[in-house]
């Protein structure tokens, strides 16, 4: 450490002893007319980083500060010109250099043997949209998009993958403007590399209509677009890559990718047994959801808390594999066509433990769990989408997505509960088995005509869907109570239920203009959704199978509603606004057909909306919005009739339920500083529930539970979200800290025990990491997470934990082709809930050797878990229960793995080549 210290304060002092000019010139065009705003980039010749940036004033002048001694190359950009480099030296003679008048021609001018390929402006906003230069955020060799996102300020991966910007879930990810097997953003991120990057660019993507008419009318959705480098835009790139290690881990990935000017042909393919996922975990619930039910036995069990596992895992250990197709051409100017194939299966084997304690009226009960589970579930996915334009004032679109689905699964389980005293209470046995299959389909076309150039415009949308999902699942339980009434129940029943899902949604919009960049447009829409649910019991007795009349359901579900009313526009150069109402009439009908059960609903609300977005500069704005929404209740909510098919677990529909009717308002700014590399993004939102939908709880002496849904008055959250990023270049240390902040104030009920909640999750996350990342690259951060939960009536439940990982990464590359790398999380986990802190240093290391011609061989020891500290813990704190949870996850293992990269450009030139003499990569 003394060493370290002592090489930190030579630094600093050379730095401090270090004389530093002022750099000044003057940009022209060839007729010398000064070019104001041109980007002036200050690079260090000899390793390619930035050392400075500004802009010229309305004069074309512009002036660098503090610039040290060496040798330099400014690189000077203005839009629709060439860039320029010259290349100079500053020495401890000078203390101004003044560079002349720098005229941009249309040609880019080759000064001394000296080129540079791409600019070194690492953020630039413009209005809504933050563009990152992928060269500025150096990766590891054979990283992928994931790992480039992560060092991008202001952006968030999580360990699962899923992706935040500025505070906000980016829903899609395109590639060159254009999708990527479909919405998911994750097959991207996981599997394109990081090195065919050359920009990221984060905005809100308005809605197909604003886009259409240039009239913003404030719909968003956070959108990544991946902007590739010019060579990977026409020709063949991707990679290959293999690995095998002990306990017989394996890994095996694919991604080839062949691009041109009309077509983008991309495939992909992996397989491992190491937990690693690459595509979105809501496929695989896609096709598991109502599997759940094998459950049976015991008290309904949520994991949350403590997450014992790495990122991208689910519980478990799986076998994961998928593979697809993603075919994007344009035919014409006109016609677009894109287009994708998915497939994905995960066969996964759950192994658990889990101790509560439940708080009851004062006294404690406690219970034991162990189950064991097998599942298989396979799914595929087909999307496309044809884009025609008519002519210039109007197009048509065509969408489409299919989607099979099916799984299996097999569950043993028992559970038992016992008193204060250690008195047995009740205990269940299970041996479940049953499988899942879904098919699903929708189709959207959309029309728009314009009908004049000055926004008067119309638009017509049409949405069809449906969905059939059947299950089968054969139950086998027996559920003893003992204590004052001692009884056993035996369960031996075939569930076969389905369900049949129709939908459909007509839109037509009118927008005309008012002058002065004003414009009204009137709305009408029609939503309908009807759903047919079928259950039939059967009871095994003996060799006969006897239909149960009491559980067996027919349920008829229809609700529509219309919606009709009017948004007001405004734009200028700077300020976006729009504000609109609603009014929706809906109706609700539900149908009960063996008990002659009805319902009928009718609703209206009137739902009022506003969008404000301003941009002071170019790369600072504020934005703030306000909407109001709808959630009506579900069929399981409505369903008036007890299901005891878990005698331990009954719930009760509710017919009586409102629908909820929800407020959300946010308010958000961001700002970058290009000459400090200051970068700042704050988000607020809130959100109020009127109506809200939660659970009642009865729970009996012998921990029966009886759940039912109901309404309270309102639910209230809030969220602040803060990120912060600078430079400290006497250091050459960049430095980030961002934080979170969650407030819920919402109501349970438990033997109707009314019982407000508040709850506060708060989390602070600081790093820092080095500048100069050619052959060190360093971060090394803190974050820490605090989860508060307060009671109004029982204040002796009150719970608090604390989340604390200290984190590094270093990457080191050393003898130009061998690479080592290590990543330390050290994790604790403490508070109220706990027991005793628990405490988990989890430890990955590689070192990588790159080979063949030009580089694109790599040889990869992997080893994971290096102290072998891994466990699968969680733990659940909740308002009746205290929960530890044990379960089976990848333990330690080492990894060979070999990685080839394709392509047909002979030598990667991605990212910055500056040739003097010669190549540096």
């Amino acid at each position: 450490m003394r060493y370290i210290l002592g090489f930190l304060l030579t630094c600093i002092a050379s730095v401090a002893l270090a004389q530093s000019v002022v750099v000044t010139g003057q940009v022209m065009d060839k007729d010398n007319n000064p070019l104001p705003s041109a980007s002036t980039v200050l690079i260090n010749a000899s390793d390619s980083i930035m050392q400075s940036f500004t802009i010229a004033d309305n004069e074309g002048n512009f002036l660098l500060k503090k610039v040290n001694k060496g040798s330099y190359i400014l690189q000077v950009a203005f839009v629709g010109y060439e860039t320029l480099s010259k290349p100079f030296t500053v020495s401890d003679q000078k203390e101004s250099i003044d560079l002349g008048q720098l005229k941009l021609m249309e040609k880019t001018e080759i000064l001394d043997g000296v080129s540079v390929s791409a600019d070194r402006i690492p953020i630039m906003i413009n209005g809504d949209t933050i563009e990152y230069n992928a060269d500025a955020f150096k990766t590891q060799p054979n990283a992928t998009v994931e790992e480039l996102l992560k060092r991008l300020p202001g952006v968030e991966v999580d360990q699962d993958g899923n992706i935040k910007a500025q505070g906000e879930k980016v829903n899609k990810v395109f590639v060159d403007g254009k999708e990527f097997f479909g919405d998911d953003p994750k097959i991207a991120t996981k599997n394109l590399p990081a090195d065919a990057i050359n920009k990221v660019q984060v905005f809100d993507k308005m809605s197909d209509m604003a886009e259409f008419t240039g009239v913003d009318d404030g719909e968003r959705s956070k959108t990544i677009n991946l902007d590739l480098k010019d060579d990977k835009k026409n020709g063949v790139f991707g990679k290959i890559a293999g690995g095998y290690g002990t306990d017989d881990r394996f890994q095996g990935k694919a991604s080839i990718n062949k691009f041109n000017k009309k077509t983008q042909l991309s495939a992909l393919a992996a397989t491992n047994n190491i937990n690693e996922q690459n595509f979105s975990f809501q496929d695989y619930m896609g096709f598991s959801g109502g599997l759940s039910a094998l459950s049976g036995g015991g008290m309904m069990m949520s994991v949350e808390g403590v997450d014992g596992g790495m990122g991208g895992q689910q519980g478990g250990v799986s076998t994961a594999t998928s593979g697809g197709i993603n075919f994007n051409h344009d035919f014409s100017k006109r016609t677009e066509f894109t287009s994708s194939y998915f497939f994905n299966g995960i066969d996964n084997t759950i192994d658990q433990t889990s101790a509560r304690q439940n708080f009851l009226n004062g006294s404690i009960y406690n219970s034991g769990d162990t189950s064991y589970s097998t599942s298989n579930n396979i799914n595929h996915r087909l999307t496309f989408k044809l884009e025609h334009k008519i002519n210039d004032g109007q197009d048509i679109t065509l969408r489409s997505n299919i989607k099979l689905n099916n799984g299996s699964n097999r569950l043993t389980r028992s559970n038992q509960t016992f008193d204060a005293g250690d008195a047995l209470l009740n205990e269940s046995y299970n041996n479940n088995n049953g499988t899942s299959d879904n098919v699903s389909f929708d189709s959207r076309i959309a029309y728009r005509k314009k009908l004049s150039d000055i926004g008067r415009l119309i638009t017509a949308n049409a949405t069809i869907g449906y969905g059939n999902t059947i299950q089968n699942q054969n139950i086998l339980s027996t559920t003893s109570f003992y204590g004052n009434n001692p009884n056993t129940i035996n369960l031996d029943q075939l569930q076969d239920m389905s369900n049949d899902a129709f939908d459909y949604n007509l839109r037509v919009a009118y927008t005309e203009p008012l002058g002065n960049l004003k414009f009204l447009s009137a709305i009408y829409e029609r939503q309908n959704y009807d759903t047919e649910n079928k259950s039939f019991y059967f009871d095994n007795v003996g060799t006969d199978r006897i239909r149960n009349d009491q559980l067996s359901q027919l349920y008829r579900r229809d609700y529509f509603y219309d919606q009709g009313g009017f948004k007001l526009q405004m734009n200028s150069e700077d300020l976006t606004f729009s504000a609109g109402v609603m009014a929706q009439s809906s109706n609700l009908k539900g149908k009960l057909i063996n008990e002659d059960v009805k319902i009928n609903k009718n609703f209206f609300n009137v739902l009022p909306s506003m969008d404000l977005r301003y941009s002071f500069a170019r790369s600072k704005s504020l934005s703030l919005g306000y909407s109001t929404s709808v959630n009506e209740p579900s069929v399981r909510q409505l369903q008036p009739v007890v299901d005891n098919s878990n005698p331990l677990n009954i719930y009760i529909g509710n017919p009586d339920l409102k629908t909820e009717y929800m407020h959300n308002a946010y308010l958000n700014f961001s700002l970058f500083d290009n000459f400090s590399f200051t970068n700042l993004f704050a988000r607020l939102n809130t959100r109020l529930v009127q109506n809200r939908i939660t659970n009642t709880t009865l729970i009996s002496d012998d921990l029966t539970q009886t759940v039912s849904p109901t309404n309270i008055n309102e639910e209230w959250s809030g969220n602040g979200y803060f990120s912060f990023g600078t430079s400290v270049k006497p250091l050459g240390i960049k430095f980030h800290i961002s934080t979170s902040h969650t407030y819920t104030k919402t109501q349970l009920f438990i033997n109707d025990q009314k019982n407000g909640v508040e709850r506060f999750q708060n989390s602070i996350d600081f790093n820092v990491e080095n500048r100069k990342k050619n052959a060190v690259d360093v971060v090394v951060g803190y974050k820490t997470e605090l989860n508060d939960t307060k009671y109004s009536e029982s204040d002796n439940l009150n719970q608090s934990y604390f989340r604390n990982v200290l984190y590094s990464d270093l990457s080191l590359t050393f003898l130009k082709t061998w690479n080592l790398g290590s990543s330390f999380d050290y994790r604790i986990f403490d508070g109220d809930a706990f027991d005793k802190k628990i405490e988990m240093p989890i430890w990955r290391m590689h070192l990588a050797k790159t080979f063949l011609k030009n580089d694109r061989g790599e040889l990869k020891l992997s080893v994971y878990d290096l102290l072998n500290k891994i466990s699968g813990v969680s733990r659940t704190s909740n308002f009746n229960y205290i929960q530890d949870q044990r379960i089976n996850v990848v333990t330690q293992y080492a990894m060979l793995t070999f990685t080839y990269s394709l392509s047909k450009f002979g030598g990667d030139k991605s990212g910055i080549v500056i040739k003097e003499g010669h190549e540096r990569r």
